[in-house]
């Protein structure tokens, strides 16, 4: 019997009462308890709690997943404490909204899970991705308020006067509205005009939304064109500015040697006088000279040699200039190099004075 007194009797009293009490809050309230256990605190802020109490339904896609377990005052906003059942998560840019869950007015806070990521327990959903409702008592306060504070005999009297305008423009409103009326009837009686303006305008957009690609291949081979022509006319542009450098330079050219070429191009121009005044006889040369040639072809064609005679053709005449400038056969201190004429030269077959004389060769 003494292991039941002392202080392990006192243990195990303190330990029987709170498995009793324990076991009495499971049968009385086992959802709060397990809610406790499983569910994870946030907290949101809003500019105005808008009606929304302690105790209020948390809801998602419209079903209850938790609820408001506070709604306490933080420098000048609502700060809402809820609880959410573990098992739904909520994403890094999640926003609350304080919504009218019934026709009494009963409040109610949904959140709306969005973003990458989680939520942390505790975390504190900022002013920016949270909204408050209307309030239907609030609203049709102000209005009664508005329309007590409302000037009745003004409005009568603007409303009197409103009566008289119309009353005096209405011979003008008249023909206002006919000319209305008869633009109506024109359109009216063009529908299907524009009927069928409207559908070539849908067919023609389906054409070009079938050509988009064709199109828009265009506009950048366009645009490339543009850019090629642009590279061509810098180039042009350059070779016109060479050029205009080119004429400077040929002109200055022109105006330096103008002496020296003015006899060129006047014995250019005789030579073309002379050509232009043979011309007839150059014509009538060639041919003959077609003709000499078709017959010398053919006679020297005919066997292994053929016999010519070419008139005016003196052998002596063709001998005398090898004998002048090899031999000296000239008189002069540069006898033999052109253009010396000093002195008769040696004349052949026969020549008689053609041996130099010793005082006839140049000194040494």
């Amino acid at each position: 019997m003494l292991k039941y007194h002392g202080s392990h009797l006192t243990r195990m009293g303190l330990i029987g009462i709170v498995v009793v009490a324990f076991i009495v809050a499971i049968g009385l309230q086992p959802e709060q308890l397990i809610q406790w256990a499983t569910c994870v605190r946030y907290q949101a802020r809003f500019a105005e709690a808008g009606g929304l109490s302690t105790g209020a339904d948390v809801t998602l896609s419209g079903i209850k997943v938790g609820s408001v377990t506070d709604v306490a005052l933080d420098n000048g906003d609502a700060l809402v404490t809820f609880t959410l059942a573990g098992k739904y998560g909520l994403g890094g840019q999640t926003t609350a909204h304080i919504r009218t869950g019934s026709l009494l007015g009963e409040r109610v806070l949904t959140v709306e899970p969005a973003g990458s990521g989680k939520m942390r327990p505790l975390e504190v959903i900022p002013l920016t991705r949270t909204s408050s409702p209307y309030s239907l008592v609030d609203v049709v306060g102000e209005l009664t308020t508005n329309t007590a504070g409302t000037d009745t005999e003004s409005l009568n009297r603007s409303l009197d006067t409103l009566s008289d305008t119309i009353n005096q423009i209405a011979p003008q409103l008249g023909p206002t509205f006919d000319g209305l009326s008869r633009l109506s009837r024109a359109v009216n009686s063009r529908n299907e005009g524009l009927a069928d303006l409207l559908r070539s305008a849908a067919d023609l957009t389906g054409v070009l939304s079938e050509r988009s690609q064709q199109i828009n291949s265009l506009i950048l081979d366009a645009d490339s064109l543009v850019d090629v022509l642009n590279t061509r006319r810098q180039a042009i542009v350059n070779l016109l500015a060479s050029t205009s450098a080119v004429s400077r330079q040929l002109s200055e050219l022109v105006a330096q040697n103008n002496e020296q070429l003015k006899p060129t191009l006047e014995k250019i121009i005789e030579l073309n006088k002379i050509l232009v005044k043979n011309r007839d006889n150059l014509a009538k040369a060639l041919p003959g000279l077609a003709k000499y040639e078709l017959t010398q072809g053919e006679t020297v064609s005919n066997g292994a040699y053929y016999s010519a005679y070419v008139p005016n053709l003196f052998l002596p005449q063709l001998l005398q200039p090898f004998f002048d400038y090899a031999f000296g056969f000239r008189r002069g201190v540069d006898a033999g190099q052109p253009p010396d004429n000093a002195g008769p030269r040696a004349e052949l077959p026969f020549p008689v004075n053609g041996i130099p004389q010793p005082g006839d060769l140049p000194p040494r």
